[in-house]
């Protein structure tokens, strides 16, 4: 994982966490439903806050199937956020 500014502020006083954390929970949904581990890292900027999720390589690896929709095969507008 190469992070190196923060896409928000462009500070470098990055964090990354040490261990995976699980992409669902008891209260939120699953966000990487059917992936071999579903956990990411959890990277913070300590300038602004700004928090990104970066998910595992051998689940970004196990991308595809049902439970996936590719965006570039996608022609019916930016990320689906209009549908309902």
């Amino acid at each position: 994982m190469k992070v190196s500014k923060c896409s928000n502020c462009g500070g470098s006083d990055l964090y990354r966490s040490v261990e995976s954390t699980p992409a669902s929970g008891r209260l939120g949904p699953d966000l990487l439903p059917k992936l071999p581990t579903g956990r990411f890292r959890v990277v913070v900027c300590k300038t602004c806050g700004l928090t990104a999720l970066f998910a595992q390589s051998v689940d970004t690896e196990a991308l595809g199937g049902p439970a996936w929709e590719r965006l570039s095969d996608n022609a019916r507008g930016p990320l689906g956020l209009t549908e309902a």
